[in-house]
């Protein structure tokens, strides 16, 4: 409830404008950039694992063994979740992979947090919780896939979550410490 009410009292800056960062907003732009590299990196890797899997003798280093397969992950119908979810027919143009939808997730964050002084998107705050918390929560329901579904584990959705879950952490702080909250701190 206090969150709603934070987002709706909120006044927006003019897009555009220069917004002067504190020193904990600043350092949590830079997490916020590293982030979104080092999930870009799995992301990477995991469409590179994706695209060759396929392939005769092809032998990913993330295959440890039995029940500890991306391989196995990367080729069931929950790799690819908007065919799966009957959303559209698989091999459409929008079927995208876990891969590319990390890649450009990612991507958005890092660029995101290279514009983090600038207003150009009003609420960037609320919009930065909304997109970590969705993604924190995705992330919730494939490790429920992972482990109850396909039984298996996967080191590089491991690299995933662990991203996700530390972006949503950093989303908290910089939402409560901006001041839509009224309180302020000293938190990173």
């Amino acid at each position: 409830l206090r969150l709603v009410i934070a987002l709706a009292i909120q006044r927006p800056r003019r897009p555009g404008t220069y917004m002067p960062l504190t020193a904990a907003s600043k350092r949590r732009a830079i997490k916020v950039a590293l982030l979104g590299l080092v999930g870009l990196t799995i992301a990477t890797y995991a469409l590179s694992v994706e695209t060759q899997m396929h392939e005769p003798g092809y032998e990913a280093a993330c295959d440890i063994g039995a029940g500890f397969s991306c391989t196995a992950v990367f080729s069931s119908e929950y790799a690819h979740p908007l065919s799966h979810w009957g959303l559209v027919k698989q091999g459409d143009a929008l079927d995208i992979g876990l891969a590319v939808a990390g890649m450009a997730l990612y991507s958005a964050y890092f660029v995101a947090a290279c514009l983090w002084r600038l207003n150009l998107v009003p609420y960037r705050q609320p919009l930065f919780l909304a997109v970590a918390t969705a993604g924190a929560c995705f992330s919730c329901y494939l490790l429920y896939v992972l482990k109850f579904i396909l039984g298996d584990f996967c080191i590089v959705c491991t690299g995933f979550h662990c991203v996700n879950f530390s972006m949503f952490a950093v989303a908290l702080f910089e939402f409560f410490d901006s001041g839509t909250s009224g309180k302020g701190g000293k938190r990173a």
